[in-house]
């Protein structure tokens, strides 16, 4: 896990916020985004490991 990948991540889920959104995607289409947007926050979760409240370094 790098800050890169995590920046990354981000990002494709803001991009997907905003398709979803915008209303301008079929049904077929905000299904897909909706599962990858689901997937990438499992996989941020799993990235950042938080006790307390406070992000611990690795």
């Amino acid at each position: 896990m790098t800050d890169d990948s995590i920046t990354a991540k981000t990002e494709r889920l803001e991009e997907i916020i905003d398709q979803l959104e915008a209303g301008e995607v079929s049904l077929a289409r905000a299904k897909e985004l909706h599962e990858e947007g689901e997937s990438l926050l499992a996989e941020l979760k799993d990235d950042l490991d938080v006790a307390d409240g406070e992000v611990i370094d690795q």
